[in-house]
């Protein structure tokens, strides 16, 4: 999957999840490390979705934070 789509689907789930998922992937965040370079993909995820406007599914977003923590620094 490339940077970008990672980044598109990440951003889009955050704006459509409710209380509880925001939750979870705050919590899944603050154990992962927030690096600069997570940080640059999070901002250009935002920046997409004005664009686009698309949100995906819970299961896709919790797939998606596994893969970026699982992702070798």
């Amino acid at each position: 999957m490339e940077t970008s789509t990672l980044k598109n689907k990440i951003h889009s789930l955050v704006e459509g999840s409710d209380e509880e998922t925001l939750q979870s992937i705050y919590q899944l965040f603050n154990e992962a490390e927030y690096t600069d370079e997570f940080k640059n993909i999070l901002n250009e995820e935002r920046a997409n979705y004005e664009k686009s406007k698309q949100v995906i599914s819970k299961a896709e977003m919790n797939k998606l934070i596994q893969e970026m923590m699982n992702k070798p620094k």
